[in-house]
């Protein structure tokens, strides 16, 4: 808790009203916005700009923490009743003053909001939690509340802030005195009520409450029957408020109890005081962790709202801002959904001053802003809106030189109240300053104000201190370029629409666009040329170049950018087509593989019928002879087809590749499919294993593939006929047809043969006169997949039947 005391390292701002030039006095209001007690409030007030960097970086951890803590946590941070009890603790230094029953109620809800925010870090997740936020943790890891305390309290008070009942004996017997009289009160009231309700003498309301009083509500002309004390009378005296002369000694007797009560309230609560009293320094502390972490939760809020990270500090004074965006800026253009143009840049013992030039209305004023806002932010303990990878450093001085202080009391215009800070500035800066000129020159005679302008600079150099300076002067971007320490910037500018484009871009010095801007706000012609002849034809010159090296380089930048928007869809679409062929290839093959693998278990099941077919034919040898020719077909053809499978399964598990053919690697024939592995290689020639066969290749013959990963089968819906090719019949009867009928069919089973990759087929038209023979034979002769068309063996049909083998 000591870091939350006033800093002994305070920072040396210039000028006084730097908060508010900069506007972090507006942050501190919206700080002040977040806060949910007095006591969050009161800690926000006593924040101070500081130079300890351990610090610091503890204030900027817990502050972390706890936005993630918001962030992540699904239960909420303890947040009810952090009570402001400072009165009270005053009261307690007094000697025999007593504490009020809403002070010690107060005191009773800190307390146990003090256990709740303990018992967060306790519990069943009181380890993880201690490891998440350890910062936090040790803002509390030595307090505790006292049992004593809160349990004495509990005995006199209960939840709702009232003194029990049983809090002493005598206020016990009281209590039940004063319900006991009431009843009493009550039954005799009604009673006397009731007697003049009925005599007409009472109003339609029958009774009221006056002076605390349980009164009737008399008719006025009936007023002087009913005895007893009259306490008021209505506005219009149409009806006169009487107290019974039957319930007077009840009520004094009530009164009597009620005073005995305070009395005896009193009592209690004096005694109770006296307990607290000792615990005085120890509630201090409970206010003390209520309040910093009410404080603490205003910075993570604030951190929430405007996307704000913890960025490193350097030891070195090397500063690295990454996006970083002004803090009331970003929150203005949120509320409106609009961007902010995020701020880039570096500072080094290298490059310790960055002068920035360029048009007017062009963002240099925020940038320079922004840089020293988050500097306070930053040396103030807030997260800074910016990258969480960026760098920033501490300074002990803080001087900057922004807008007009012109002032008629001190008899001071606007360039001598320059010139009184650039005073200051030249006395005091040193290596752990950051100074901060807008406009820097301006005021004077442009010619006269840049010299001194320059001198100043190279005074401040010296200092060896960081800073950014925005100006217009020409001598000074000259400098700048020349100077070791000190380097150019320029906010960019949009020559083909003439407007800022509020981006700030290191290493060179940027033009302020002058003619241009006038030409844009449509001044006359005329006027511009005779200004462009009176300027110095060498500052001319420099302006033009500085101008024409921005044009062109936004022109290149943009020709850079539209040729990488094109490269990446060029490479989109490759990638995209590649992809999409290798995965049309393998759901190709995948296809394929499926229907020779039902076909091949077709083949086994008519294996199967044919086994069972030869055992009913044993008598006939000739027909014996017969089956055992068809059998060593059916099983030529079985074979064929494993061994297309086997192919198959080879593609799918393999891809071709560029790589050269050494040894060990798998390999294919460029014209074939199986896979094998080179073994030896001597000059163009490898010797290649198919198998248990080993043959002798050249290179150039050889494409090296390589195991791809095995998938799931696909499921392919291209074409769906494809999965059909289990069910094709490679057989076709077109006896008794037509002619124009039986080519249409013949054509339509070489087609549906082509797309399943089927390599032989069977037609069977008969003998007759030939006719229909010829006919089919001519029409294949126009396929160039047909390979041959010839007779089947004189046994099976001979040449009323055409075999056909495709390629």
């Amino acid at each position: 808790m000591a870091q939350y005391k006033r800093d002994k390292r305070k920072v040396a701002l210039y000028p006084r009203d730097l908060y508010t030039k900069l506007e972090f006095d507006k942050v501190v209001e919206l700080l002040l916005g977040h806060c949910m007690s007095t006591l969050g409030k009161a800690q926000v007030e006593r924040m101070r700009t500081t130079s300890d960097t351990r610090l610091i970086e503890r204030l900027l951890r817990q502050t972390e923490e706890f936005k993630q803590l918001l962030m992540y946590e699904e239960q909420p941070f303890p947040s009810d009743n952090f009570h402001d009890l400072s009165e009270m603790l005053k009261l307690l230094r007094v000697k025999n003053t007593v504490l009020a029953q809403e002070q010690v109620f107060f005191l009773y809800q800190s307390l146990v909001s003090t256990e709740n925010v303990l018992a967060y870090f306790s519990g069943n997740t009181k380890e993880e939690r201690q490891e998440k936020y350890p910062n936090l943790f040790e803002l509390i890891k030595e307090l505790e509340v006292s049992k004593d305390l809160v349990h004495r309290i509990k005995l006199v008070m209960d939840a709702k802030g009232n003194i029990r009942d049983d809090a002493s004996v005598e206020l016990q017997r009281i209590r039940k005195q004063i319900i006991a009289s009431y009843q009493d009160l009550d039954r005799t009231f009604k009673s006397v009520a009731n007697q003049y309700k009925r005599n007409n003498w009472l109003t339609d309301n029958v009774e009221s409450i006056r002076n605390g009083r349980r009164v009737l509500s008399v008719l006025a002309e009936h007023k002087r029957k009913i005895k007893g004390i009259v306490h008021d009378e209505s506005s219009t005296g149409s009806t006169t408020f009487i107290e019974p002369e039957e319930t007077l000694r009840v009520s004094n007797l009530i009164v009597e109890l009620q005073m005995a009560e305070r009395r005896e309230i009193y009592k209690i609560l004096k005694e109770l005081t006296e307990h607290i009293r000792p615990h005085a320094e120890a509630i201090k502390d409970y206010q003390r962790i209520l309040g910093i972490f009410d404080f603490i939760r205003a910075k993570a809020r604030l951190a929430w709202d405007m996307n704000a990270h913890r960025p490193q500090l350097s030891r070195d004074r090397t500063v690295e801002l990454f996006n970083a965006r002004h803090p009331l800026l970003l929150l203005k253009n949120k509320a409106l959904k609009k961007e902010v143009v995020p701020l880039s840049l570096s500072l080094s013992l290298a490059d310790r001053i960055l002068v920035v030039s360029g048009p007017n209305a062009g963002g240099k004023s925020v940038m320079l802003k922004t840089v020293g806002l988050l500097q306070l932010m930053l040396q103030n303990g807030l997260l800074v809106p910016l990258d969480d990878n960026s760098t920033m450093s501490v300074y002990r001085q803080i001087f900057i030189d922004i807008g007009d202080e012109q002032s008629i009391e001190n008899d001071l215009s606007t360039y001598s109240s320059r010139l009184r800070n650039m005073r200051h500035f030249t006395e005091f800066s040193d290596s752990k300053t950051l100074i901060l000129i807008d406009e820097f020159g301006s005021g004077t005679d442009p010619a006269l104000g840049g010299a001194i302008a320059e001198a100043i600079l190279e005074q401040l150099n010296g200092a060896f201190c960081y800073g950014v300076i925005t100006t217009h002067y020409s001598n000074l971007k000259v400098y700048a370029t020349n100077a070791k320490g000190i380097f150019n910037g320029c906010m960019t500018f949009d020559y083909r629409t003439l407007s800022p484009k509020y981006q700030l871009e290191i290493g060179k010095p940027g033009s302020s666009f002058a003619f241009e801007l006038a030409k844009k706000s449509r001044l006359s012609e005329e006027i511009i040329n005779k200004a462009m002849s009176k300027v110095d034809r060498q500052y001319k010159e420099f302006d033009h170049l500085l101008s024409t090296l921005q044009k062109e380089k936004q022109q290149a930048l943009e020709r850079v950018k539209a040729a990488k928007q094109k490269e990446r869809e060029y490479t989109e679409l490759i990638e995209k087509y590649k992809n999409l062929k290798a995965e049309l290839d393998k759901k190709k093959k995948q296809v394929v593989l499926d229907a020779e693998e039902k076909a091949l278990q077709q083949l086994k099941d008519r294996n199967k019928r044919f086994e069972n077919l030869v055992k009913e034919l044993k008598e006939n040898k000739g027909e014996k002879q017969t089956i055992k020719q068809i059998k060593e077909e059916i099983a030529e053809d079985k074979k064929k087809t494993a061994k297309k499978i086997e192919t198959l399964k080879d593609d799918l598990l393999y891809k071709d590749t560029d790589k050269v053919v050494e040894l060990g690697v798998h390999v294919r024939l460029r014209n074939g499919r199986e896979i094998g592995e080179v073994i030896e290689l001597r000059k163009n020639q490898a010797t290649v294993t198919f198998g248990l066969l080993k043959t002798k290749v050249k290179v150039r013959e050889l494409v090296v593939v390589e195991k791809v990963v095995k998938q799931k089968k696909a499921v392919v819906n291209i074409y769906n006929t494809l999965h059909a090719k289990s069910e094709f019949d490679r057989n076709i009867d077109i006896r008794g047809m037509r002619r124009m009928e039986a080519l249409k069919e013949v054509e339509d089973l070489v087609d549906r043969a082509l797309m399943y990759n089927v390599d032989e087929l069977k037609i069977i038209h008969g003998l007759g006169d030939g006719i229909l023979r010829r006919s089919i034979r001519d029409m294949l002769r126009k396929y160039k997949e047909v390979k041959t068309v010839k007779d089947e063996d004189p046994q099976y049909g001979g040449a009323g039947v055409s075999i056909v083998e495709l390629v």
